[in-house]
C-alpha cells in the first residue's frame, strides 16, 4: 500500500503585515475569525468577523495612534490590511489574508510598572468589512470572488439576507 505524504505543518511565528502598501512590524496578530449566529432561523442568521488585534513594541512612532485619532475625529480612513504567513524567517509566503475596509476601533498603550522591566507594548484593534483568504503562490485562487464577503454587523447581515 502506498504511503501518503502529509503536507507540512505551518508555524505561526513568521509573518509580515502590510497596512495599505506600508509594511509594519508586529509581534502578534490575531485572531482571524468569522462566525455565524446559529440561534436565529437560517434566513435571519447574522454573520460577522471578530476584530483583529495587532501588537508591537512601542516606539517613538505615533502612526497607529494617529490613524485611530483620525477615525475618532469622524474622518473615514479605511485601509486594506494584508497578513502573509511565511514558511520560515524571511522565507516564502505560504498563505495570505486580506482584511478589507479595516479601521482601528481601539488603540491601547503600555501599562507602567516601576518594579518590572517589560517592553512597552501598543495594541491596535481592527474592525473590518471582509476577510479574504488569498491564494498562496503556486495555488489556485479561491472559488469565491474577492469582492464577495460577510457583513460586519448583524443588522447588515439581516438586511443583506432578506434582500437576496
Amino acid at each position: 500500500m502506498p504511503v501518503r505524504e502529509l503536507p507540512p505543518l505551518l508555524g505561526t511565528s513568521h509573518f509580515r503585515v502590510f497596512i495599505g502598501a506600508r509594511e509594519l512590524g508586529f509581534s502578534e496578530v490575531g485572531p482571524l475569525s468569522s462566525e455565524t449566529d446559529v440561534t436565529l432561523p437560517p434566513l435571519e442568521r447574522a454573520h460577522r468577523f471578530e476584530t483583529v488585534v495587532l501588537r508591537r513594541a512601542l516606539t517613538g512612532s505615533t502612526e497607529l495612534y494617529d490613524w485611530r485619532r483620525k477615525i475618532m475625529s469622524g474622518k473615514g480612513d479605511r485601509r486594506p490590511v494584508t497578513i502573509h504567513q511565511l514558511d520560515s524567517a524571511g522565507g516564502t509566503i505560504v498563505n495570505s489574508w486580506r482584511l478589507d475596509g479595516a479601521w482601528p476601533c481601539r488603540w491601547s498603550g503600555p501599562s507602567f510598572n516601576a518594579a518590572g522591566n517589560d517592553v512597552a507594548i501598543e495594541e491596535l484593534e481592527l474592525a473590518y468589512d471582509d476577510l479574504v483568504w488569498l491564494a498562496a503562490p503556486g495555488k489556485p485562487a479561491p472559488d469565491k470572488p474577492q469582492s464577495e464577503g460577510l457583513p460586519s454587523s448583524p443588522a447588515r447581515a439581516r438586511k443583506k439576507t432578506k434582500g437576496a
